[in-house]
């Protein structure tokens, strides 16, 4: 029988210096690290795993290998790292207004339907040939910006929590150099557990872990997470004001905005005492050698224009 098999890179454990039979689990992950530092390569077949515990599927039995090449292949790292939020998959669910009703607030509230027109520029993204990831942060704080908390990753758009910028930058710029990132959608927030503060979430070996755990889109239905619902448009009737407001009234809501006053943590109404129109389009914007593609007009129709090999993607 001849069969290809492939054994990813950031799959093989670090040895300890001191031993080699033991493995060292505390180490930069090899997707991270310098291949420069690498010696050798050992593929083992035991009747023991690292560490001395038992293998199940070390038989002891006549066994022989026969390898007619050995050859290096290369995991496309992402081309495109998209940052939309939580809750435009979960909204996209949403088939009644007694769902919407019964959800949290912004996916209630959907200004503009600000949530569709996200979920619509992660589909031109897995659309448009692109290795991509697509990172999804709750709700962006200001508070504790300088804290360290654990961060949480989770899939299936059922998280809503907070987050800040730079944690979500932190996020970004992993992603970019994981090849496990690639072809992945995934919430990110701080940890609520108690002892999640003080933790280095950020840290990119960190962050890569929690990365290799989650699941690719197209095989979300293999570990039982809801397929990827379809892009729509946002829905014709917009709230009335008197709905607008029993949303902003909410207590969850009423607690953030005063918690973070200098912040706009829910948008969808003029905000007159400051003289700011805060109700304003989505759009979003790609930079092409240092220019925008579009120019990001207010009160313009949403869009996401995407290049590729120099050309407009449709």
């Amino acid at each position: 029988i001849i069969q290809d098999v492939e054994l990813k890179f950031e799959n093989f454990v670090a040895l300890s210096t001191q031993n080699a039979n033991n493995a060292d689990y505390s180490c930069e992950p090899l997707s991270q690290a310098d291949r420069s530092d690498v010696a050798f390569l050992n593929i083992v077949l035991s009747k023991f795993e690292f560490n001395g515990y038992p293998n199940p599927a070390g038989v002891p039995e006549k066994f022989s290998l026969l390898l007619e090449k050995i050859e290096g292949f290369s995991n496309p790292k992402p081309q495109i790292v998209l940052v939309t939020s939580a809750a435009c998959e979960r909204n996209a669910r949403i088939t009644s207004q007694e769902e919407r009703n019964a959800d949290i607030p912004i996916v209630q509230l959907n200004p503009n339907g600000i949530l569709n027109w996200k979920y619509k520029g992660e589909f031109a993204v897995r659309n448009s040939g692109f290795s991509y990831t697509v990172v999804r942060p709750c709700g962006l704080t200001t508070i504790n910006e300088t804290e360290k908390y654990e961060l949480e990753l989770r899939q299936g758009d059922i998280i809503s929590g907070a987050i800040s910028r730079s944690e979500v930058a932190s996020l970004v710029t992993t992603s970019l150099f994981q090849p496990g990132a690639s072809g992945k959608t995934f919430e990110a927030r701080r940890s609520e557990a108690k002892d999640g503060k003080g933790k280095d979430g950020v840290a990119p070996a960190v962050i890569s872990r929690q990365i290799l755990t989650l699941v690719p889109d197209s095989e979300r239905f293999t570990r039982g997470l809801p397929v990827l619902p379809p892009a729509l448009d946002p829905p014709a009737a917009e709230l009335s004001e008197e709905e607008k407001e029993k949303v902003l009234n909410d207590p969850r809501v009423r607690a953030k905005r005063e918690a973070e006053p200098g912040e706009q943590q829910v948008v969808g109404r003029d905000d007159t005492s400051k003289g700011k129109n805060l109700v304003s389009a989505p759009s979003i914007v790609v930079y092409r050698n240092g220019q925008p593609v579009e120019e990001n007009k207010a009160n313009s129709a949403p869009s996401f224009v995407v290049y590729r090999n120099g050309q407009l993607v449709a």
